[in-house]
């Protein structure tokens, strides 16, 4: 049985707009593509207020152009942290999770 394409689309987020913005900028792709990620993730899994401002228009856009290096250090480790809230063990062997704080 064959089904015919429909015309769904792909919904737009702000933070496609944001990464589309940021390119038409001038930033490089791999740090719009860090930036775009972070903005997802802090709205979609509810980072506290205090670490979402940093993820967001003007904050973002600043540290990625203005500290490339030390934001990309930043929030990569947001991003493995899912916003500062788990740590794993460095042990390789390990699967340990520590919970950093609970949010809930």
């Amino acid at each position: 049985m064959t089904t015919k394409p429909t015309d769904y689309k792909h919904p737009r987020f702000e933070w496609d707009d944001w990464e589309e913005d940021a390119l038409e900028r001038g930033m490089n792709k791999e740090l719009a593509s860090l930036g775009r990620s972070v903005y997802r993730e802090a709205i979609q899994h509810a980072w506290p207020w205090s670490l979402r401002v940093v993820c967001v228009e003007p904050t973002l856009s600043d540290m990625l152009v203005k500290a490339p290096e030390m934001a990309k250090q930043f929030y990569e480790t947001m991003l493995a942290t899912d916003g500062f809230r788990y740590a794993f063990a460095e042990d390789v062997k390990s699967t340990e999770m520590i919970e950093l704080c609970d949010l809930h």
